[in-house]
This record gives structure tokens, C-alpha cells and sequence, in this order.
């Protein structure tokens, strides 16, 4: 059962409103960790809200089926085909969404906010989550006891001139990697009580929610 009063909410970005304060703090976030000035923000940004409205994470969405991943920079073809070529494993674009300018408040932040977006992704139908992961959000999943595989470094001379961008980025060995959302969620419901602070989240393509041009 979902409480009543949850602590968190989950929330999309639905208007130009919203997406401009989601990118401002993450913009915030990466300039104080990397010094760095995001150069691209992928296309659906969401919060992760307090209950009393202070926002403690935000993260951007781009489902593989739609878009060019950001992440494919670093790779020498497509995800799908990288994932069938190392591991074995076919999948469909539409089963893939990468998840990007991760940003939060504290550690604690997100690994609420991975377990939140576990329960949308799992809502929305989407089995694959792809993104590229620095030494810390490596550890957050290991803390919370998922494994998502390696597909590749992220070398910043794979971006042009993007790289110049991302200020200090790079020295946190950021590592292209694809996790299971099902056996993610699993895990989380056998070794963590995170989703009992979630209402309702949202459903990725039921709702009408602000992209970016």
C-alpha cells in the first residue's frame, strides 16, 4: 500500500516552467561538482520532490526509440547493437531509455530517486536503462545492490567540442553501462523499504510532459 502523505513525489516536467528550474538545478549541481556547463540536456527532465516541495534530485529522459541516445557518442554503433555484439542479448530500441543529467542534493537523494525511477521506467514498459555512470553513481548501485553491465568508457574526445563543456567529468572514470529495470526492481523489493516513499508516479508516455526543442 502507498502512503497516504509520501514523503516523495515524483514529478515531469509539463510546462517551460518547470523544465527551466529542473536545468537550473542541475545546471547548479554539475557546475559545483565538475565545474562544468551542461551542453546538451536530454528531453524529458524530471524531480524528485520533498513533501514539502524542496527538490532534492532531477535527472533527463530520452527513450532510444524516439531519439539518438547522447550516451552513443562514446560508442562505435548503436546501443542495441553493442548489447547484442558483447553480452548476447536482443533487444528493441523501444524497450531502451537512457537516463541522464543526474543530479542531487546527497547520496541519500539518489538512491530515492533511482528507486523512483525504477518504478516509472517499470510503469512506462521499459525493460532497459542506459546510461553513463561516474564513480559515485557506480557506487550508489552497488549500495543498492543492482549490477548493471559495462559497455564502454566514456571518452570525452568521442564528443568534440562538447568535452570542453564538462569541466573535471572526466577524471570520475565514467563508464557507458545498461542495467535490467525488471531485476532492478526486484532487487529493490527484496533488499530495500525505498519504494514505501512514493505516492503514485507518473506513467512516461501517458501524460502530456515539456521536451526540449
Amino acid at each position: 500500500m502507498k502512503p497516504v502523505n509520501a514523503p516523495y513525489q515524483l514529478s515531469l516536467a509539463k510546462s517551460s516552467h518547470q523544465y527551466s528550474h529542473l536545468q537550473q538545478f542541475i545546471q547548479d549541481q554539475y557546475l559545483h561538482e565538475f565545474n562544468a556547463t551542461i551542453p546538451h540536456f536530454l528531453p524529458v527532465l524530471l524531480g524528485l520532490y520533498r513533501a514539502d516541495g524542496q527538490l532534492v534530485s532531477a535527472c533527463g529522459l530520452n527513450p532510444a526509440h524516439l531519439n539518438n541516445l547522447y550516451l552513443e557518442h562514446y560508442l562505435d554503433a548503436p546501443i542495441e547493437q553493442v548489447v547484442a555484439n558483447q553480452h548476447g542479448i536482443d533487444m528493441d530500441r523501444s524497450q531502451i531509455i537512457e537516463i541522464g543529467n543526474f543530479a542531487a542534493v546527497e547520496a541519500g537523494a539518489s538512491r530515492i530517486m533511482f528507486a523512483a525511477l525504477c518504478l516509472l521506467l517499470r510503469k512506462s514498459h521499459l525493460d532497459y536503462v542506459a546510461f553513463t555512470g561516474t564513480n559515485k553513481i557506480r557506487n550508489i548501485f552497488q549500495r543498492l545492490h543492482i549490477n548493471p553491465v559495462e559497455l564502454s568508457p566514456a571518452l570525452p574526445e568521442r564528443l568534440g567540442e562538447d568535452a570542453n563543456a564538462w569541466g573535471e567529468y572526466y577524471r570520475n572514470h565514467p563508464l557507458v553501462m545498461i542495467g535490467d529495470v525488471n531485476a532492478g526492481y526486484q532487487t529493490l523489493c527484496e533488499n530495500s523499504l525505498l519504494f514505501s516513499l512514493f505516492g503514485a508516479v507518473p506513467s512516461l508516455f501517458s501524460e502530456t510532459v515539456r521536451t526540449s526543442a
